[in-house]
């Protein structure tokens, strides 16, 4: 799978062996346009592997939806707080395009972490990616105007603008 090798490549050189490894523990799964990932008031277990497509991560408070991130695959993306507190989540993971998803348990991945030294410093390094995009975002969001933060989601993700025009 090219688009795994990518997205590892981005933080970790694994052998193909360890990329097939991942690769064997990945189910794919079908989310089409406007469905979702997953919704809110559900325990997850998973980690997903977004092939490709768009996807929006929102939750709703007092009926209204307040999108909290985007995600462009290649990449994972799972609701780490329901995975680990074994707690419901309060987010909703919506395709916005055409996409191509995969997931795996939780402990399945776990468990190669615990094989491969390199699989385990690939999960390190995108986790600590997460952290610090976190932490920019929560800054942003105190720092910057809503338009310069969209702007900055533009100029990084200009295919966005072909699945959601701007009104």
């Amino acid at each position: 799978m090219e688009s795994l090798k990518t997205f590892a490549s981005k933080y970790v050189q694994l052998s193909d062996e360890e990329l097939l490894d991942i690769e064997e523990l990945l189910q794919p799964i079908s989310v089409r346009k406007m469905n979702h990932l997953f919704v809110s008031d559900t325990f997850i277990n998973d980690l997903y592997f977004l092939e490709s497509g768009i996807f929006r991560v929102y939750l709703i408070k007092d009926g209204v939806d307040y999108t909290t991130k985007f995600l462009f695959g290649p990449t994972f993306y799972t609701d780490l707080l329901s995975v680990r507190k074994h707690i419901t989540t309060i987010l909703n993971v919506q395709a916005l395009s055409e996409c191509k998803c995969y997931k795996v348990n939780f402990a399945k991945i776990e468990a190669a972490k615990d094989k491969s030294p390199n699989i385990r410093r690939l999960f390190l390094k995108f986790y600590e990616e997460i952290y610090i995009e976190g932490v920019k975002r929560q800054v942003s969001f105190i720092m910057d105007s809503q338009a310069k933060r969209y702007t900055g989601l533009i100029k990084e993700n200009p295919q966005i603008l072909e699945i959601i025009p701007l009104q």
